[in-house]
């Protein structure tokens, strides 16, 4: 029989440090949560009561200690670091992605710069704030960027795509790291 086991997704890539920006894989919990029609109500109940998080609004980020809820898309909130209450599945959808996603913590003082390379979104802090995410694109990649502090965003892409997120950020540290040398 063959003995599985569990790998990160961006393998011994990570952690990564460039210039004044470091980057680091999350190993964490995701859950999407979509509710069910009608449901709403109960959905954002259970969360609130059995698990201390508010529902997130959209483009909001929501955490409470190691979990965090956040925005998704239309219709999805994702979860991460803990596993929802089972009495969220009466009212809501709850699928496991966890082995499905590379999630990633990109900080320090140049992050802004480096994503901005990376990202068509707006990264000023007057415009992105901290406890905002977004659906957006790393290049071709689909991904979501969340702020979580001036100088930290945590990144997710597909789990397919995670040698390639390394690679375009790798691009992109050098590219800051050799700028700011210059000065």
């Amino acid at each position: 029989m063959v003995e599985l086991y569990p790998t990160p997704a961006a393998e011994k890539a990570l952690p990564l440090k460039i210039g004044d920006v470091s980057v680091s894989e999350v190993a964490t919990s995701l859950f999407l949560v979509a509710p069910f029609n009608g449901k709403s109500a109960q959905a954002v109940a259970v969360l609130n009561t059995q698990m201390g998080l508010e529902w997130p609004a959209v483009h909001e980020l929501k955490r409470t200690g190691g979990a965090y809820a956040l925005w998704f898309d239309h219709a999805h909130v994702a979860l991460m670091g803990f596993e929802p209450s089972t009495k969220l599945t009466r009212y809501a959808a709850v699928t496991d992605v966890s082995d499905g996603w590379c999630i990633v913590d990109v900080s320090g003082p140049s992050v802004r710069d480096v994503l901005a390379r990376l990202t068509p979104l707006d990264l000023r802090p007057k415009s992105f704030k901290t406890g905002m995410t977004q659906r957006s694109m790393i290049m071709h990649m689909q991904a979501s960027i969340t702020c979580l502090g001036k100088f930290r965003f945590r990144m997710m892409v597909f789990r397919s795509m995670a040698q390639t997120l390394v690679h375009e950020l790798t691009t992109a540290m050098e590219s800051v790291a050799a700028r700011a040398q210059k000065v």
